[in-house]
């Protein structure tokens, strides 16, 4: 009997948890994107260079460029070609509160069309820079703008800033570009 009670705890639990984990961009209405420079338009444009705000960890930088020829919006775009390693774009910290649920997308495209995901992660990290709670979703980027989106809530009270990381897959023979990388707090979690 104590098992039933435990299993049906689980999916009443699940089932309001999942319908409140379920934001989109009509959720974000007046709230501001915390992710700093998020359309990589900041910083003294050199087609070499990264923007602003933004770092990679691997050894990369001979396949990532500052593009002024394909963006979504803005001026400019990040494009990485010819990946031969998975390539992680990291966003500059952004606070966060651990009392809220923020929906982040990104925006990308490549040179053509393959089963080849691309990741986008959300990552909280207490005062100390512990990492503390990490979500991601992949999507499937086409030669159009392709929007991939991920709801994370439900953080680690002590939460206190977060980073997108965006992983481009290990593909030597496609391009691909990345724009408008955001994240809103678009629900305040009633206690």
């Amino acid at each position: 009997m104590k098992k039933l009670i435990i299993g049906v705890i689980v999916i009443l639990t699940s089932c309001y948890f999942g319908s409140i984990m379920r934001f989109s961009e009509k959720d974000i209405g007046d709230t501001v994107n915390t992710v700093i420079n998020p359309s990589f338009e900041d910083g003294d444009y050199n087609f070499e260079t990264l923007p602003e705000e933004w770092m990679v960890l691997n050894d990369a930088a001979e396949k990532i460029f500052w593009d002024n020829n394909y963006r979504c919006t803005g001026s400019k775009s990040l494009r990485i070609e010819y990946p031969d390693d998975n390539i992680n774009i990291i966003s500059d910290a952004f606070p966060i509160n651990p009392e809220y649920v923020y929906y982040s997308r990104c925006f990308l495209r490549t040179n053509y069309r393959s089963n080849h995901s691309v990741v986008i992660r959300f990552l909280a990290f207490n005062a100390k820079g512990k990492r503390v709670n990490k979500f991601s979703n992949k999507g499937y980027p086409k030669e159009d703008w392709t929007q991939i989106d991920l709801t994370s809530g439900f953080l680690n009270s002590t939460a206190r800033f977060g980073r997108i990381i965006i992983s481009i897959p290990k593909k030597p023979d496609k391009i691909f570009w990345i724009d408008d990388v955001e994240s809103y707090n678009v629900y305040k979690i009633q206690k």
